[in-house]
Order: C-alpha cells, then sequence, then structure tokens
C-alpha cells in the first residue's frame, strides 16, 4: 500500500539581504515580487519512506544542505539518502552563507538566521507531510513545452558569451508526475522541466521563484493542490525571453510560466490513476452504438519505491604550483582593495570578491595537499516505473538527454540542481581549447568554475562520467 502526503511552507527572507544569481546587482532585496516556497512530497510503503523538496532558492549546498535534508530525514524516520532536495534556481533569491559577494558582518549574520530558520521548516515541513499521509497512487507522463534556447552562443574570437544558440541541444521535455488519492483526486504534482530562472533580470531587487511561481498557480487553480516544480538541466538553457532587462518583468514571467503551466494541466488531463478503460458495451434505442465507459482498477497496481545513492568524484586540473597560487591570491588582493578605496559598487566590486575568495580557495587547496578533485552524490529514487536520478550541479541538456536515453526505466528523469551544489558542469564539447585556465578571466557563463570556489575546473569527461554513473546506477536491482 502506498501513502503520500504533502507540506508547503514560504521561505521568503526578510528584506535588505543581498540577491544571489547576477553579480551586477547593487543593493539589497527591497520587495516581494512572489513569496518563495518550499513544498515536500513524501512518499511511503511498507518498506520505504521516500521525500522530494522543492524549493525556490538559487542554490542549496554546503552544511546548510546536509542540514535541511537531516531535518526532513529525522521527521520522517528514513536515511538523507532517501531525501532529494532539489532548488529551481532563481536568480531572485537571497545569497546564502555558500555563495555571497561581501563581507559586511550584519548581511552575514542575517544569512546564518535564515539558513537555521530554512533548516527548522524542513524538519517541520517532514512532520507536517507525515500527519497528511494518505493511501495514494501515481501516474506519470511526459509533455513538452518550448520555453528555453541553448545559451552559449559563440562569439567572433571563438570565445563563449551569453546569448542565444538556436542550433545548440535543448531538452524540451516536461516531466510530470502526478499523486492522487484512491478516489482520482489529486493530492500533489511534481513537474520538471530544464531552463534558466532568469525572466526577472538584474534590474529586479525583488524576491521571486520566477517562471515556476506562475505555472504552479496555474496548476493549483485548476486541481486545487500543491504542485512542486523541479528544476532539471538547465545549465546551457535561458528563457526564450532573454534574462529580464527591466525592473520589472513580471510579463515575461508570467508568459513563460503560463506556457510551462498550461503544458502541465493538459499533460494531467491525460493521466488515470483510479480507473481504466473499460470492455466495450453496446446502447441506443434507435440504432446500435458503442461505448468505452472507464471503470474501477480491477486490482491494486503493485507499488515499489526504492532509493539508492553513491558518491562520485570528478576529477579537477592540477592544481598550479604555491607560489603561482599566492601570486593570484595577490594580484585578486590587490584588485578588490583598489575597488575598495576607490568606493566601486556594483559588478566590478561583487566580481572581485569572487575572484579574490576563489583565489584564496585555490591557496588552500594546494597548502593542504588537497587531491583534485570534487565529490558529488548521484541518487536515483523509484517510484514504480517511474525513475528520478539527480546530480548536485549544473547540468547541461546533453546529460538529461544522454541519460533518458540511456536508462533501462521505462520513464526516467535526470535533474541537476539537487542535493548540494558542485559547479557547472559541462560535456566535452563545450570546452574552450586547450580547456580552462586559473590564469582566464572569464565572463558567463565560462567562469562558473571560480563562481562556485572551485580550485580549478572539471576536467574534460567529467560530465560524461556522470552521465554514465548515474545509467549504471538504474540499472541496478
Amino acid at each position: 500500500m502506498l501513502l503520500a502526503g504533502v507540506s508547503r511552507a514560504i521561505i521568503t527572507p526578510p528584506l535588505g539581504l543581498t540577491m544571489l544569481g547576477y553579480a551586477g546587482r547593487d543593493g539589497v532585496a527591497t520587495g516581494v515580487d512572489m513569496d518563495l516556497t518550499a513544498t515536500l512530497l513524501v512518499l511511503r510503503d511498507e518498506a520505504t519512506t521516500i521525500a522530494i523538496l522543492a524549493a525556490d532558492l538559487a542554490i542549496i549546498g554546503g552544511q546548510m544542505f546536509l542540514d535541511a535534508r537531516q531535518a526532513i530525514a529525522s521527521a520522517l524516520q528514513t536515511s538523507s539518502s532517501h531525501v532529494l532536495i532539489n532548488y529551481n534556481h532563481t536568480h531572485c533569491g537571497p545569497t546564502l552563507k555558500t555563495y555571497f559577494y561581501d563581507t559586511d558582518p550584519t548581511l552575514m549574520a542575517m544569512r546564518d538566521r535564515y539558513e537555521q530558520s530554512f533548516v527548522a521548516t524542513c524538519g517541520r515541513l517532514g512532520v507536517e507531510a507525515v500527519a497528511k499521509l494518505q493511501r495514494a497512487r501515481v501516474g506519470t507522463a511526459t509533455g513538452e513545452a518550448r520555453i528555453g534556447v541553448n545559451r552559449r552562443e559563440v562569439d567572433t574570437d571563438g570565445s563563449v558569451f551569453l546569448g542565444e544558440n538556436p542550433e545548440g541541444p535543448v531538452d524540451h521535455e516536461v516531466r510530470v508526475i502526478r499523486v492522487d488519492d484512491i478516489e482520482g483526486r489529486p493530492i500533489a504534482v511534481a513537474f520538471a522541466h530544464g531552463c534558466h530562472t532568469v525572466t526577472m533580470g538584474p534590474k529586479c531587487m525583488a524576491y521571486s521563484p520566477d517562471y515556476p511561481g506562475p505555472a504552479r498557480q496555474i496548476i493549483e487553480s485548476h486541481l486545487g493542490c500543491p504542485s512542486l516544480f523541479l528544476q532539471a538541466n538547465g545549465g546551457n538553457i535561458n528563457p526564450i525571453t532573454g534574462v529580464g532587462g527591466n525592473v520589472d518583468d513580471s510579463d515575461s514571467k508570467n508568459r513563460l510560466g503560463g506556457i510551462l503551466g498550461g503544458e502541465v494541466v493538459k499533460v494531467l488531463a491525460s493521466l488515470y490513476t483510479h480507473n481504466i478503460r473499460g470492455p466495450r458495451v453496446f446502447f441506443g434505442m434507435l440504432s446500435k452504438a458503442a461505448m468505452y465507459p472507464r471503470v474501477p482498477l480491477p486490482t491494486e497496481p503493485p507499488q515499489l519505491l526504492q532509493a539508492r545513492e553513491v558518491e562520485l568524484d570528478l576529477p579537477l586540473y592540477p592544481f598550479p604550483s604555491l607560489a603561482e597560487c599566492e601570486q593570484l591570491q595577490r594580484h585578486y588582493d590587490d584588485e578588490l582593495h583598489q575597488h575598495i578605496r576607490k568606493g566601486t559598487r556594483g559588478a566590478l566590486l561583487n566580481v572581485a570578491y569572487v575572484f579574490q575568495r576563489w583565489a584564496g580557495n585555490l591557496v588552500a587547496a594546494v597548502e593542504s595537499d588537497r587531491k583534485p578533485l570534487v565529490t558529488g552524490r548521484i541518487q536515483v529514487l523509484r517510484i514504480n516505473d517511474l525513475a528520478i536520478a539527480s546530480f548536485p550541479g549544473e547540468t547541461f541538456a546533453e546529460a538529461g538527454l544522454e541519460v533518458k536515453r540511456r536508462s533501462p526505466v521505462p520513464h526516467t528523469l535526470f535533474l541537476g540542481y539537487s542535493n548540494g551544489a558542485v559547479s557547472y558542469i559541462p560535456p566535452r564539447d563545450a570546452y574552450p581549447p586547450g580547456g580552462w585556465s586559473v590564469h582566464g578571466r572569464y565572463g558567463i557563463p565560462d567562469m562558473h568554475f571560480k563562481d562556485y570556489g572551485l580550485p580549478t575546473a572539471l576536467l574534460p569527461g567529467a560530465s560524461e562520467m556522470v552521465v554514465d554513473r548515474a545509467v549504471e546506477l538504474l540499472g541496478e536491482e
């Protein structure tokens, strides 16, 4: 017997925090476009409990992720490996202790309080979802939403910039998961798609879940139950409306949310969990006519819940000598202090903080004799004939397409942006000739290994390692 419960909380931070997602922002959050939420779906059978948390934050990593995951697991009395935490990567969320630009003690204290509050909220969501557990059935299907475009445009000099590449790979699939009670009434809906949440651009100083917010509103107004948006593989995908350029780009946000939410509603209408198409019957007084009435399920379908998780070490480029690293650190220290002395604000100062912090991480890695590796978790949740595989990073559309193509499970979903935050994870053909150097001054999107604080970039082939291991795990019984 399968049980399901869902709970939701508002996680909008207090105003006055800096916002994560655009280094060019100057200032702090001054308003709320739409509340940020965290929604927890819990599924339980006689032997296994799994949970999926969908949160409107740009990144959930570091100790905050570990504590939040454990809080949910403890509330559910299950293993933390059975808890999937996915963040929608909104660029209108707060900076957190794993990703920020400043050294302001007041802001650091605000981040600390917010992270503690988030962890406590996760535990409370677990308790509430368990209290709502009821008999359930799950159905899944896919649709298509053409809201994204490949964002890696190649410049005349061969470098990559943040633009539009209409010929580049895009995955338009929308995976829809319907969770109903035994009468077919909806308990929750989860839907997944891969596209950066950047319709509300860098001039927006209000918290917002971006386009998933209006998408959820459409779904929930139609079905009357909570819905969870899961960010899939949006590392190289931007909205077709582009990065927002105005103070208020709600029009773009609502249009994309409308396309996505409308597609989910359409797919949901095709999913029946409580009855099937019955045998043909005839009716009519004046002429012969046939119909196929829907009839209750003859037997309860078998239910399967499973969870598996393994760690995967991804190789980094070899570290430079300590002397070379210290030289880089002095350079970026000097650059930051010059900006501070000049009273620089906005993008230049924020980026200077990023590079200075990265150089410090590089020196620390060499001094500690750290191996050039970074570890991430590959998790697979199994819900009947649906498998959800996930990895902590900004995975590309190609990775999701390849995992789904090679998966032995009839219905497969691959998610990035889950269970931590490793880095941007590009496939081999996204690397520049010669790879990314510690001496290069890259712009977005190719500065991401420094933006994420990795000492050096992932070696080519890292994305392919993730795909191969995910497929192996999907094939294990």
